[in-house]
């Protein structure tokens, strides 16, 4: 029986003939008559850009930057000197096929790689190989010998005369699903925009309007759960999931004058109005709160409703909840959504009107029985978050927490350099996580770039225990990763080149699922 080799291909942007001289050695190759699946996927050989293909009789795999990832491979061209280093890791990707108007004939000419070439570190010999990677269609071919596969890859395959050849990596694999046909409403790129997902629907943005739900097991089963005011000029229309409830955002009008809309949409179908204009409301068990965030703030804007009446809560002198900062040309900020209610205690970010900025943004403490106000934070505050019986928040570069049962404010750690601006950050564990604002790269806790080059989206934390961090990235050349997830120890549990919007991706239990604009698909997969 004929050995077969799979090949990887790798997208290096550069032409074949950039790789080496070009009196590369010119090879005589087929494309598969058998079939080919790759982690359960079956692969069309014939309306394939970059077929598996076989020299030598042996089968190679063609190495894009998508197929690679697929099976836990990374992949980096490093210019004519370097070459290619190709490195097994725990990354993974929806499958994403290369499809062709044309069909594939039998044979064609492809050239042995000139170039350098590393795998897991070590250095291939190119010009010593029984079996050497290839050059075809401005694509690098890796054979798929046992000792690559294998051996440097942990890839199981084997191959019968009925199923063909079968590869399997160890890497996580994405499940996909397939929804809303051609009605989904895609963006400039031809992605898949306003989508979420929850444990048990998909919603997402219909062509004339409609908001959809459809049953996440069987998609063809959909309704029309809301509809967008066709008459009205509509911004940002988000759809996202926030503690397992999926919703959806829209501003209507200008700037200034018009309203922002949010609304909870239900598993039943309908819906529930959480905002209409620029008063934000925050819901928690029977208890109600809401204030305003819209043009010319005042102070005593935060109210608690108390049947169909809104009652003024804490010292009538501050501005609650905006993240509001003092510049030498005056001051201005926006709405928080950050507010904690503990038994009586409302802890919101204020600011005092009647000081004259004398004391900065803050985090405060109102009693919504006796609206007694009082200052938490030592330093200025432009945003908190919880974690336990914590309170944290960072200032001039430093990590502070503040008890919620005793009031204690700690020094936690110096996090960067007081004269750098941190955008946003999220504490998972103790352990804070933060936005460079210049660059918009993501810092841990000791100050580590991990993600070196990409661009933060958006951060939260999820889980059924808040135990994982989920962190998004813009799809760029130097966005390495586009979605990781964090562990409460720090380490990377998922990590994939595949992007969504960090209001479209959830964990339930050791299940993340996304809505993935690379593939248009919902994906789900387990947390190792």
């Amino acid at each position: 029986m004929a050995l077969f080799v799979i090949t990887v291909l790798v997208t290096t942007g550069l032409p074949v003939s950039v790789y080496g001289a070009q009196t590369a050695k010119t090879v005589t190759i087929s494309v598969p008559t058998y079939p080919v699946t790759v982690n359960g996927v079956k692969i069309d050989l014939g309306k394939s850009k970059y077929p598996f293909i076989v020299y030598n009789d042996i089968t190679y795999f063609p190495m894009t930057y998508n197929d690679c990832r697929v099976l836990g491979l990374e992949t980096q061209w490093k210019g004519n000197a370097e070459g290619l280093a190709i490195e097994k890791t725990d990354i993974t990707a929806a499958y994403l096929p290369y499809s062709s108007s044309t069909t594939n004939k039998g044979s064609y000419k492809a050239t042995v790689a000139t170039f350098p070439i590393k795998v897991n570190g070590k250095v291939v010999d190119n010009t010593k190989q029984q079996y050497p990677f290839l050059s075809f269609r401005d694509i690098t071919y890796f054979p798929m010998t046992w000792e690559f596969a294998v051996n440097e890859f942990g890839w199981d395959y084997n191959f019968s005369p009925k199923e063909g050849l079968i590869i399997k990596s160890d890497n996580p694999k994405l499940e996909q699903t397939s929804f809303g046909g051609s009605d989904i409403l895609k963006d400039d790129d031809g992605k898949i925009n306003s989508t979420t997902v929850t444990k048990k629907y998909i919603y997402y943005q219909g062509k004339k309007g409609q908001i959809i739900q459809a049953l996440l097991s069987d998609p063809t089963k959909t309704k029309t759960v809301y509809q967008l005011p066709v008459n009205d000029v509509l911004y940002y229309v988000r759809l996202y999931v926030e503690n397992g409830e999926a919703h959806l955002f829209y501003h209507t009008g200008g700037a200034i004058m018009g309203s922002d809309h949010i609304f909870r949409l239900n598993d039943d179908g309908s819906t529930t109005e959480l905002q209409n204009g620029y008063s934000k409301v925050k819901t928690f068990g029977d208890k109600v709160f809401t204030y305003w965030t819209g043009h010319a703030p005042g102070s005593g804007n935060l109210y608690r409703k108390i049947g169909e009446e809104y009652i003024p809560v804490g010292d009538q002198d501050y501005l609650y909840g905006w993240s509001w900062k003092v510049e030498p040309d005056g001051r201005g900020g926006g709405g928080s959504d950050d507010v904690v209610l503990d038994g009586e205690n409302l802890y919101i970010l204020a600011f005092n009107m009647k000081e004259d900025a004398t004391e900065k943004n803050g985090i405060y403490r109102v009693n919504i029985n006796t609206n007694e106000t009082v200052r938490m934070s030592r330093h200025e505050a432009m945003g908190f978050q919880q974690e336990g019986d914590y309170l944290y928040y960072v200032s001039e570069g430093a990590l502070y927490r503040i008890s919620i049962k005793n009031g204690n404010e700690e020094f936690v750690k110096q996090l960067t350099q007081p004269s750098v601006e941190i955008r946003s950050f999220a504490v998972l564990n103790g352990k804070g996580y933060w936005e460079n604002a210049e660059n918009g790269n993501l810092y841990d806790d000791d100050g580590k770039n991990v993600n070196d080059g990409a661009v933060l989206e958006g951060m939260k934390i999820a889980g059924d225990q808040n135990e994982y961090l989920i962190c998004t990235f813009e799809e760029t050349e130097l966005s390495k990763y586009r979605i990781m997830i964090f562990d409460k120890s720090g380490a990377v549990v998922f990590k994939t080149s595949d992007t969504t919007r960090i209001g479209s991706i959830d964990i339930t239990g050791t299940a993340v699922t996304f809505a993935n604009r690379t593939t248009g698909t919902i994906c789900s997969t387990k947390l190792k």
